[in-house]
């Protein structure tokens, strides 16, 4: 008979090799077809096949009952190491998730505020304490270059246009409302038109102010003249509530000052703008086990990288 050509791992049927565990395990075809549940001519097809391809015979069936031939023996010793192999897989990645080790690097937009993200860090950090974390504060428009340059592995930000090169998540939607200081003549009033605050000295937050918002801010003349600018949304905050000027800032992330009387919310719900803040990934980025399990505990998919 013909030995097995060296394409012979490419090439094998993985199944006729646990066919043949079976049957060896069983000590005979007929005692493996009734521990199948299997039909004994189908179990010695499959056996057929699997002599065939190695160009051995592996058993023989005679009087003396069921033997395996030295071939037979040593393909069934292969055969237990690989079903071995396969029952340790799940263990194995147990280990492994258990063990994770490395960095992650995320950008975040300034003064971020969403339970959900920081919940799933908190329980992704239980999991994986061996995982570096390293978080940075950065403009909205900042987060897609340094994913596409893979300075970072998740990006959390707003975004005017979503690019076919990265993946954005829903994370939650974000909205904005108009404050102003314990000092400022307005505090305590409340308006239902935007317009109205039109004469009003604003506080800008710059590069870091979304599109979204800025198209409602000059749509309803706000912001025309300038009181202070701020990047970061702390300070910003910081400045209206010394009565600088009145401000945009994010709901949840004014809401304890508000219940604190140190900001009053100028506009009402409906008049508030809002937007989306996503979960952005590069599709491209290398796979990352540590990236994948945190995006899991967040609850998005990051394209499945």
């Amino acid at each position: 008979m013909l030995r097995p050509t060296l394409n012979f791992s490419r090439n094998v049927d993985w199944n006729l090799l646990k066919t043949f565990h079976e049957i060896a395990e069983a000590g005979g075809v007929s005692r493996a077809g009734r521990a199948l549940r299997r039909k004994q001519p189908a179990l010695s097809l499959a056996l057929k096949r699997l002599e065939t391809q190695l160009g051995v015979t592996l058993c023989r069936r005679g009087p003396r009952g069921f033997e395996l031939t030295d071939e037979g023996m040593l393909v069934a010793e292969t055969c237990r190491s690989l079903s071995s192999l396969v029952r340790n897989v799940p263990k194995r990645l147990g280990n492994l998730t258990e063990d994770v080790r490395g960095r992650i690097s995320i950008q975040v937009i300034s003064s971020l505020v969403c339970e959900r993200f920081d919940a799933a860090i908190a329980r992704f950090h239980d999991q994986h304490p061996k995982v570096e974390i390293l978080i940075d504060i950065t403009t909205w428009d900042s987060v897609a270059p340094a994913l596409l340059r893979d300075d970072i592995d998740i990006g959390v930000a707003s975004a005017e246009t979503l690019r076919s090169d990265l993946n954005y998540d829903l994370l939650f939607n974000e909205f904005h409302g108009v404050y102003c200081g314990p000092s400022h003549p307005l505090y305590g009033k409340s308006f239902d038109d935007p317009s109205a605050l039109s004469g009003q000295a604003f506080v800008l937050t710059g590069a870091d102010e979304p599109g979204t918002l800025t198209s409602f801010r000059v749509r309803h003349g706000l912001g025309s003249q300038v009181a202070g600018l701020s990047e970061h949304l702390d300070e910003a905050k910081r400045l209206t509530i010394l009565g600088i000027g009145i401000c945009f800032l994010p709901e949840a992330f004014a809401a304890p000052d508000v219940e604190a009387g140190r900001l009053w919310p100028l506009l009402r719900h409906a008049e508030q703008p809002s937007m989306p803040v996503f979960v952005i990934t590069n599709q491209r980025a290398p796979c990352k086990l540590a990236r994948q399990l945190l995006l899991a505990e967040i609850g998005v998919t990051g394209g499945a990288n």
